[in-house]
């Protein structure tokens, strides 16, 4: 989750930090698997700093390591062209969208609607959550529905859309990459995982021996292999994986990349390798209430009544967040990568590559690792996970 351009280095560094927190305060535990879109949060995030002001807008600026409100939109605004632009000349299928659903009655400041459009290219629904929140609740449900090619189902429930809602920023990000070297349906074997605490489960694991940009990481004790989906320039598309290597816990590297450098340098540095790939075959559905890990993150005033300061949204400044919620899915299978997510903030009123040859190296994911969807090319990690046990199917 680090960057290696400075289009994108805060949004990079925030989702770095953001994946560590929820993992943190898991209350099951390091021995739980955690699915995010970083870019989705980040997205849903900047949309509302662009309505902050005062200490609410530093404290959120801080959060990203931006210096101003117009750095965080324009370092937004690069994102969603670069993400949207490889994706227009690539062979995979992604969606990107923002809205703002807001109250029908509810005056909002013209500039904070010009502000979202601009930079977020967001659309803006109006709603009455007041007279009739199970159709406003289905309304944003369906929507984000069709976003993620029906892959996040019920983002939201009646308890987090109420008739005191004032306005929902909504972001949805959907991917969908087949491999450029598909896996072989008739390669797949059961084989035993070994979870962080000892537990042993049967899990589908695909193998396919090719070359992949690969890197043998001593300072992480790490193994990371970077597996393209098909593409037409420069593979932009890839789902990386960090695999520890025997021996070594997924918590005490997940520990090392604190520092964001060395995620960095760990990402950059490759060389091609054949590999003897075991992959699993899975899905999962991970659904977060990121309230707690923003505030962790050190945006606190944005969620205290009387003290939050969204004055650039509507005149009173009396907006307070409500929640934040997060849902993500991903499948891996033998064809490639699907992969959606959906962030909403409810608001309401407070009152150098090698040529050499070598014998392959064993890359078994039969213990837990972390994986990553990320255009390559710039360096933007779309989605980032880690899988500690077999999902529940």
């Amino acid at each position: 989750m680090a960057s290696t351009s400075n289009v994108n280095s805060g949004f990079e560094q925030f989702g770095l930090k953001l994946y560590q927190d929820i993992v943190k305060t898991n209350p099951n535990g390091t021995n739980d698997n955690t699915f995010i879109s970083p870019v989705s949060i980040a997205l849903a995030i900047s949309m509302c700093a662009a309505g902050a002001r005062q200490n609410t807008l530093d404290q959120m600026l801080k959060g990203f390591g931006s210096k101003s409100a117009d750095e965080l939109n324009h370092t937004a605004q690069q994102v969603m062209k670069v993400i949207l632009s490889v994706a227009n000349a690539e062979l995979t299928g992604l969606k990107l969208a923002n809205r703002l659903y807001a109250q029908q009655d509810y005056q909002i400041r013209h500039e904070y609607l010009s502000c979202l459009k601009q930079y977020y290219s967001t659309d803006l629904k109006l709603i009455d959550f007041k007279k009739n929140s199970e159709k406003a609740l289905n309304d944003i449900n369906g929507w984000v529905e069709d976003q993620t090619n029906h892959l996040i189902k019920n983002l939201l429930t009646l308890d987090n859309v109420r008739s005191d809602t004032s306005l929902i920023l909504v972001n949805c990000i959907y991917f969908k990459g087949t491999w450029q070297d598909r896996f072989d349906e008739k390669t797949v074997k059961h084989a035993t995982f070994t979870s962080e605490n000892g537990t042993q489960s049967t899990i589908p694991l695909m193998f396919q021996t090719r070359i992949y940009a690969y890197n043998d990481n001593s300072t992480l004790q790490a193994q990371i292999a970077h597996i393209p989906y098909k593409s037409s320039n420069n593979n932009n598309f890839v789902l990386t994986i960090v695999l520890p290597k025997q021996g070594v816990r997924l918590t005490d590297i997940e520990k090392k990349l604190e520092d964001g450098q060395l995620l960095k340098q760990a990402l950059t540095n490759e060389s091609r390798q054949e590999l003897n790939l075991y992959l699993p075959k899975f899905k999962m559905e991970c659904l977060f209430d990121l309230n707690l890990t923003m505030k962790n993150l050190g945006m606190t005033d944005a969620f205290g009544i009387g003290v939050a300061d969204f004055s650039g949204i509507e005149p009173t400044g009396e907006l307070v967040i409500s929640k934040v919620i997060h849902k993500a899915f991903i499948n891996v299978n033998e064809y490639g990568s699907e992969a959606a997510a959906a962030t909403a903030v409810l608001v309401v009123f407070g009152s150098s590559p090698s040529s050499h040859r070598s014998k392959a190296v064993e890359f078994k994911c039969d213990r837990p690792f972390l994986f990553m969807i990320r255009e390559a090319k710039h360096d933007i990690t779309l989605f980032a996970g880690r899988y500690a046990k077999p999902p529940e199917s």
